[in-house]
């Protein structure tokens, strides 16, 4: 369920940590409920490709870069790197801003 456009749960849970955000800061940059974001980390609600594609974007926004491979992760970019935006594919009226 990780494709390019994709996050799981556990890279939720991670970024929201890195970034020292509550369910409620995340889900008022990413304009999708909170209990949503709950549900999601719990595992008992899988979101919409919207919803996620908007909580990804906004993630990706505060300076997340989310790993694919074996071990999907998040880890915050580095300062020097190149800020790459959000993906055409990505942009939602949700994340455009």
């Amino acid at each position: 369920m990780n494709g390019g456009d994709d996050i799981t749960a556990a890279q939720l849970r991670r970024a929201r940590d890195l970034l020292g955000w509550s369910e409620d800061a995340l889900a008022l940059r990413a304009n999708v409920d909170a209990a949503s974001i709950r549900q999601f980390e719990e595992g008992h609600y899988p979101p919409s490709p919207e919803q996620r594609a908007a909580i990804r974007g906004a993630l990706v926004a505060a300076g997340i870069e989310l790993t694919n491979g074996a071990d999907p992760d998040a880890r915050l970019r580095p300062e020097d790197a190149l800020d790459k935006g959000i993906h055409p594919s990505e942009l939602t009226t949700e994340n455009d801003r």
